[in-house]
């Protein structure tokens, strides 16, 4: 599969229905600011791969690799996805984009009852959290999740039960 790539990061240009009205001339500023559109339009959501993350590590804002646009934590929504109840063994770096190797035993005792107890990428700082939960020993930070971004350019990420409206 081919990747887009842009030059530069695109803007909205908001134009007057004026400008493209019938029997009105299409002037070559108006076709550029119609392309500009387009262009953002094109990159305006992005879901983007951000690799393999245990408890206690920390997601970046992402980088669009179309045209190089740092998204900041307001316009992310981190999505984990659970690869292993384990953590990560010795010489994993965080957001790794293979599957890093697994520990080979877990910390808890017992048996295995919820997996994953909490897992979550906090949308306003990137920390990961991740607990499973023990019949003996109870919670344990432990786990390796998958993680990916959905981004929106130039919105605002707003916390649980608070309407946009």
């Amino acid at each position: 599969m081919s990747q887009m790539l842009m030059s530069s990061i695109p803007g909205f240009f908001d134009l007057a229905d004026s400008a493209i009205a019938g029997g009105q001339p299409l002037t070559d500023y108006t076709l550029a600011k119609i392309s500009h559109n387009s262009k953002f339009g094109a990159v305006r959501c992005e879901v983007i791969y951000m690799g393999f993350y245990g408890p206690g590590d920390t997601v970046s804002p992402p980088v669009s690799p179309v045209d190089g646009y740092d998204y900041s934590y307001q316009e992310c929504l981190f999505i984990p996805i659970l690869y292993s109840s384990r953590s990560p063994a010795a010489g994993y770096v965080p957001g790794q984009a293979t599957p890093p190797a697994l520990a080979n035993n877990d910390p808890g005792q017992g048996n295995l009852i919820v997996c994953p107890y909490q897992l979550d990428v906090n949308d306003a700082n990137g920390k990961v959290t991740m607990q499973t939960y023990w019949s003996q020993s109870g919670a344990e930070n432990q786990g390796t999740a998958k993680v990916m971004a959905i981004c929106q350019r130039l919105s605002v990420n707003l916390p649980a039960g608070v309407s946009g409206d």
